[in-house]
């Protein structure tokens, strides 16, 4: 799909606002069939919007204390002044553009260890770039596997059923709506190799494609609420819905289990040993940072991956095993 059209507008985020560690995260896993791209203050995805899909493109023309995002959408046909401003409205919301910081802030300056590193970040938000049925396909791939087959399966699937999208210069692709897939068969969907992952998204693709869920009332939920429906969707436990409750819905407040996999790495990050409890990391955590607690998480963790851009870090190659 070519994308010739455009429109520009800008986007002025609250400050402070930090734009490559917003638009940019080393720790998610790369994909061969690129969703998004990124370079120093220039970023690209496309972007599904209810049934249609475009093309986006924000550069930062600003200042971490004086933001300003020059934003382009590229699409096909025609694009009212009405969706015009609803493009606007989701792009805010899934980048957190209004999203005040200064509780953060304050909290952040107590913590003499790790303000260093809350400091350089000062205004990265936790993007949520993709619907919450994408982040859902994404989540059953990374489950119970490496990082390389988790990349493989997601490859596999948008190489069958994304759409390649042309744009800016760039070539990117897209997951499938529900609705293109739901005719699709488990046993389809495990010729690609994907496994038990199949019933996963076949069921969920269900369930999305029958309008059983509706993310923009999601939004507006409390924190519990939100995960009781999101646990209504099938595959989806409380490990699932605490990850999804800050992925794609924004609680910063959700930091109820740690996985084997992430012990390990918080246990060299906050305490430079090799194990801790999970108890305590979680006790220790939450005690510091409390309603803030994922993102301070959030940010820590983001550190050491661009860190790892540009260094090798041993114990941390050894855990990811990318």
């Amino acid at each position: 799909m070519k994308l010739t059209l455009s429109k520009k507008f800008i986007l002025q985020p609250k400050p402070p606002f930090h734009f490559d560690g917003t638009f940019h995260k080393p720790s998610h896993f790369p994909n061969n069939l690129k969703l998004e791209d990124w370079q120093p203050g220039r970023y690209w995805q496309s972007l599904r919007i209810g049934q249609r899909l475009f093309g986006l493109k924000i550069v930062n023309h600003g200042t971490a204390a004086k933001p300003k995002l020059a934003t382009s959408i590229f699409y096909r046909g025609r694009v009212s002044p009405k969706e015009l401003a609803g493009i606007r409205q989701e792009i805010s919301w899934r980048f957190e553009l209004d999203r005040d910081f200064g509780e953060f802030e304050v909290l952040a300056k107590k913590d003499k260890r790790f303000y260093p590193i809350f400091k350089k970040w000062m205004g990265m938000r936790n993007l949520s770039q993709h619907t919450l049925y994408e982040l859902l396909v994404i989540a059953v791939v990374l489950q119970n596997t490496t990082v390389r087959r988790s990349q493989q399966m997601l490859d596999a699937l948008i190489g069958k059923y994304g759409t390649k999208v042309e744009f800016d210069g760039k070539t990117l692709y897209a997951i499938w709506l529900p609705e293109d897939l739901a005719g699709v068969t488990e046993p389809e969907l495990r010729d690609l190799r994907i496994g038990y992952r199949a019933k996963f998204i076949q069921r969920l693709t269900e369930d999305f494609a029958n309008k059983k869920v509706d993310e923009v009332n999601l939004r507006m939920l409390d924190k519990e609420n939100a995960k009781q429906e999101l646990i209504k969707l099938y595959g989806i436990g409380p490990e699932s819905a605490r990850i999804l409750l800050f992925e794609a819905l924004h609680h910063y407040d959700v930091f109820d289990h740690i996985a084997p996999w992430q012990q390990k790495i918080y246990s060299r990050l906050f305490y430079d040993r090799k194990l801790v409890p999970a108890n305590t990391i979680r006790r220790d955590i939450l005690k510091q940072y409390g309603s803030y607690a994922m993102l301070a998480v959030h940010y820590i963790w983001e550190n050491i991956f661009w860190l790892r851009k540009t260094q090798k870090i041993a114990w941390l190659e050894k855990e990811i095993r990318l």
